[in-house]
């Protein structure tokens, strides 16, 4: 009995160790599956830090992270073209070509316009310009014995506008003596029209004293000295009718004509034979008071200023 109670209890008790063995084997083995999720999900954060840092120290240098692509959106932006520099000119620039007319005692040297894709335009200026390259014979009109001689020069010439300076001489048989001849066309070659002295500056009493004065410069030292005499000669009437080539051999017919240069207006008009034929004075754009122009057309065809 004693015995049995015994080998009851021994076995409760090998049953109660096992018992406590296997609970630990588990405890065990879910620590174990504990730490191995842990270090699981370290090596995955580790692995995803890696691979943050990797893509940050990549993106540094390509120079390509948030900030620095939003500042390269703002220096996109910045370094766009103005309108300034997106704005072109509407003209060609083209070149010129001396050309000579010969008849019956007259040559005449003319420009002709070369080089414009425009060729409508091209025909219009160069026939603009043989007209009044050869209206100085209307002062000779049908004369015998003529003897002509023109030859031209240009002063100021841009894609925007052309100035011609024309001078020679004319002798009619039996004359005293010849006839020094000094004449010009200015042309606004984007709209393919002459321009007169009328169409530059406001032709009133302020602007006959200040050709009358000092500012108005003798272009030939020899007609220095009386520089003034001739210009107290000149009316206002003289003025306004400059430029008129139509009108040379009839009672319009005008020996002040206008010219331009780099650097300033000229003035021409006629005198005596013994004076030299004409006489022309200049004056500098930088001297010239902004109330004297007629708007601002002409000097935005000189570009002069800016």
């Amino acid at each position: 009995m004693n015995k049995m109670l015994l080998s009851a209890l021994f076995l409760s008790f090998s049953l109660l160790l096992a018992a406590c063995g296997q609970d630990e084997d588990v405890a065990k083995d879910d620590s174990k599956k504990i730490d191995q999720t842990k270090q699981s999900n370290d090596e995955a954060k580790r692995t995803s830090d890696d691979t943050e840092n990797d893509s940050v120290v990549e993106s540094e240098e390509n120079g390509s992270t948030e900030d620095d692509s939003s500042n390269e959106d703002e220096a996109t932006l910045d370094e766009s073209p103005t309108d300034e520099e997106n704005n072109t000119d509407s003209n060609e620039s083209y070149d010129l070509t001396k050309e000579n007319f010969t008849e019956n005692g007259v040559s005449i040297n003319y420009p002709q316009i070369t080089g414009l894709t425009d060729t409508t335009k091209q025909e219009t200026l160069n026939d603009l310009l043989y007209k009044e390259a050869h209206n100085v014979l209307n002062f000779y009109d049908e004369s015998d014995g003529l003897d002509l001689e023109i030859d031209y020069t240009i002063s100021f010439q841009s894609a925007y506008f052309l100035s011609v300076q024309y001078a020679g001489s004319g002798y009619v048989e039996g004359a005293a003596h010849p006839n020094n001849l000094f004449y010009t066309t200015n042309v606004d070659i984007q709209n393919r029209e002459r321009i007169r002295l009328s169409d530059a500056v406001v032709l009133d009493e302020s602007f006959l004293s200040l050709f009358q004065s000092d500012a108005f410069k003798a272009v030939n030292p020899d007609q220095a000295e009386f520089a003034s005499d001739l210009k107290a000669n000149v009316t206002l009437d003289q003025l306004q009718n400059a430029d008129n080539l139509d009108g040379i051999g009839t009672d319009q017919h005008s020996e002040t004509f206008t010219y331009f240069t780099d650097s300033g207006l000229g003035i021409s008009i006629g005198t005596s034979h013994a004076a030299g034929g004409h006489a022309a004075f200049e004056i500098m754009y930088d001297d010239a008071p902004d109330e004297m122009w007629a708007g601002d057309k002409i000097r935005n065809l000189l570009k002069t200023y800016q």
